[in-house]
């Protein structure tokens, strides 16, 4: 009797709200293509396989004797260089080998059924270099204390689920930085960028600030406890708290050894360099922002009446006190400056590097933006254009990924000989090394915002950076490629020999072509891949699969080793709802004379594949870059269902225009949010598979000259739009460097 009432209520409310069914209660069978898929995944995490791998040299000899730390276990290469072990779990270990006569070499060794790697090479460092590891933006402060907060204010939070608790902030900050610790604790000397006021006592914060924040003195340990040696100060943070907070953080900072510069009480101590000595001969660290703050009644630079950063608009100063380091130093000197998310320096920034290199200056490294600037050379002088984050509480995608720089210093000639850049992944607020695809996106978006005096070679999970042009060896690999009027967009990932090599050159060898168009995804983590050395072994960690319909899938991908699945049944009265985490913003670019390019054209693309799939959508919501003022809202049909084979689909669409405000602040349309929306079949089970899905960005229009175009500038466009009338063969050419 109460199965039957049961059922009945179930059925009124369906009739009354919306046409749905009402499943058997006396069946339980679970659905087994979403038992199937689990099972595969859980076959995959505990599964594992014996792995092999040689250390070489720059010549490729074979080292032995070399010891090695993988996945926390300790090794050493026998005499034909090798290493094996036996039953290594699946997923990416960290590998660390730190000997005498060559670089540290911090990397991820991939164990899983697709990939394994097989041969580490080390890089020899002659016996008068010395290694200088430079990081990004560094703090510990609010959503780090508190995940709600935007700003803070005058209490220390002390919150159940937050990274950071008061009681324990020098464990919890070691071990925020603890997967990125080899890096800086083998260097020669290791710097951040510490953008945030060090205190206990947060009594007055500025009272006119949008974004302060401050962090707790135990938290200094995540940067001592990695082998920091140096903290630059001169930034638009460190005087949140005012004179006293600034007082706190010098002091702080002094006692735990770190030395420091960029900011003091007075100007002169604000502007005064440090000194490190290495070896036989001195560093001198300058540090300066041109964020000053003069809009507020307490400016974040010091005067003659305070405290603060030292300013970089006071050129006579910064000039005057460059000049006055004897010549026999090595000086550098770190600005804070520029527009925040950009991915070039600003007209001001780029006139201050040139500025600065000719003020007796001898490497020049930028801060600010958050996001990764790439490389350039200033009147012989190498600079590195901006590192983004280090250790940061952003959830900004396009914060996501900063780069770590480990810079070759001969300490004879005080040259700088070349660099290794390392990609840095903020997973969650934590820095990760990452290797693959995640590594490779970034690594060629760095070379092609630097300049043509910069050769980078991406390795698997770094690239060799040379101050000079044209310093590697190309190996090209070409493809010949079918267009026609239904075939719009071509996805270079398909084509390319690995995610290291760049699209070089095109000929159309038959037809004609109306159009190209170079597309970037701003995406970036659609693939569904782990790149990064964490512990945690296929992690999805930017889309939202907390849904039990929704799950990571082992078995069948489009590419790579996962995918991710949706799984509907007949009875199932709302759809799986797949968001992804970040909004997708418009990319502030400029051009050779610093004027704003912003492309609004977009294109959702991606692979698809289905059982009995039910009907998919994607919703798109068009919204503002920060606060997420949603303009309007687009539901885009991407498949009807059924029984489907993997392929591609596509929506193109345009944001609005600029002249639509929303807010108080009147801020233009210039992100979008997806989501997915995978309905129940009209019978049985249904599972949908998603995989290296993009959010494109359509940014460059591609100049054929006698049916061809070619570059030798490496690049971060992944798509080509091709507007053609009938069909037309083209022969795409790929180039990777060595």
């Amino acid at each position: 009797m109460f199965k039957v009432v049961v059922n009945f209520l179930l059925l009124f409310v369906c009739l009354g709200l919306v046409a749905c069914r009402v499943k058997d209660p006396n069946e339980d069978k679970p659905q087994q293509q979403k038992q199937d898929v689990i099972d595969a995944r859980e076959s995959l995490l505990t599964g594992h396989a014996s792995v092999s791998l040689t250390v070489v040299n720059d010549d490729l000899t074979p080292l032995s004797n070399i010891p090695l730390t993988i996945a926390e276990q300790q090794y050493t290469t026998d005499n034909s260089g090798q290493v094996f072990i036996d039953k290594l779990g699946y997923g990416n270990h960290a590998i660390t080998i730190q000997q005498n006569g060559y670089f540290t070499k911090v990397g991820i060794l991939v164990n899983h059924p697709n990939s394994t790697t097989t041969q580490i090479k080390l890089h020899a460092k002659p016996a008068t270099s010395k290694s200088l590891v430079f990081g990004g933006d560094s703090m510990f402060g609010r959503r780090y204390l508190d995940p709600s907060l935007a700003t803070m204010g005058t209490t220390i939070p002390n919150v159940s689920d937050a990274l950071i608790r008061p009681a324990t902030a020098a464990a919890d900050s070691i071990a925020i930085t603890k997967d990125v610790a080899p890096l800086f604790k083998y260097a020669d000397f290791a710097s951040v960028n510490l953008e945030s006021p060090i205190t206990s006592n947060p009594a007055v914060v500025h009272p006119t600030k949008e974004f302060s924040f401050f962090s707790l003195p135990d938290s200094l340990q995540g940067l001592t406890e990695i082998g920091i040696d140096y903290v630059g100060l001169g930034n638009n943070h460190i005087y949140d708290y005012l004179q006293t907070g600034l007082e706190d953080t010098l002091l702080e900072i002094s006692n735990t050894g770190l030395l420091y510069s960029g900011a003091g009480l007075d100007e002169f101590a604000a502007f005064s360099p440090i000194t490190a000595q290495l070896d036989t001969f001195n560093l001198v660290l300058f540090a300066a922002t041109s964020i000053t703050g003069k809009e507020h009644e307490f400016t974040y630079v010091t005067d003659a009446m305070k405290g603060g950063a030292a300013d970089l608009t006071n050129a006579e100063y910064v000039q005057e006190t460059l000049e006055k380091i004897h010549p026999s130093n090595f000086v550098i000197a770190q600005m804070h400056g520029g527009d925040e998310y950009t991915y070039s320096p600003s007209r001001f920034i780029a006139s201050r590097l040139d500025d600065l290199s000719t003020q007796n200056t001898d490497l020049l490294i930028a801060h600010h933006p958050h996001v990764a600037q790439g490389f350039a050379v200033y009147n012989n002088v190498p600079a590195i254009l901006g590192l983004g984050n280090l250790v940061f509480d952003q959830a900004r995608l396009d914060t996501l990924l900063g780069v770590t720089v480990m810079v070759e210093l001969d300490s004879q000639t005080q040259t700088v000989q070349r660099a290794f850049a390392y990609p840095i992944f903020i997973e969650d607020y934590k820095p990760r090394f990452t290797t693959g695809f995640l590594s490779h996106y970034l690594l060629r978006r760095l070379a092609e915002f630097s300049d043509d005096n910069i050769t980078l070679i991406p390795r698997d999970n770094y690239a060799e950076v040379y101050f000079k042009k044209a310093h590697a060896t190309k190996r090209n690999h070409k493809v010949s490629v079918e267009v026609n009027s239904q075939t719009p967009i071509l996805d270079l990932r398909e084509y390319a020999p690995s995610s290291a090599a760049y699209l070089s050159a095109i000929e159309v060898t038959n037809g004609t072509l109306n159009e190209l168009t170079f597309g970037r995804d701003l995406m970036v983590f659609g693939d569904f891949e782990d790149w990064d050395n964490d512990s945690e072994a296929f992690e999805i960690s930017r889309w939202d699969h907390s849904s039990n319909s929704v799950l990571p899938c082992t078995e069948n991908p489009h590419n790579g080793i996962q995918a991710l699945c949706s799984t509907r049944d007949e009875f199932d009265n709302t759809p799986s709802i797949i968001p992804f985490r970040h909004t997708m913003r418009v990319m502030e670019l400029t051009d050779e004379n610093f004027q704003p390019m912003l492309s609004k054209q977009f294109s959702l693309f991606g692979y698809i594949q289905s059982e009995n799939g039910g009907k998919l959508e994607s919703l798109l919501t068009y919204t503002t870059e920060v606060d997420d003022l949603a303009f309007s809202q687009h539901q885009v049909l991407i498949s009807e269902g059924g029984d489907r084979a993997w392929q591609s689909f596509s929506h193109d669409f345009t944001l609005p225009s600029d002249e639509f405000t929303l807010g108080q602040k009147k801020q233009p349309p210039r992100g979008v949010k997806l989501q997915f929306r995978h309905y129940a079949p009209n019978k049985g089970e249904a599972m949908t598979r998603f995989d290296d899905i993009a959010m494109i960005s359509w940014q460059k229009s591609v100049a054929l000259q006698n049916s061809q175009w070619n570059t030798d500038k490496m690049h971060g466009y992944d798509f080509l739009k091709v507007s053609v009338n009938d069909t037309a063969s083209l022969t795409l050419t790929f180039t990777s460097l060595d």
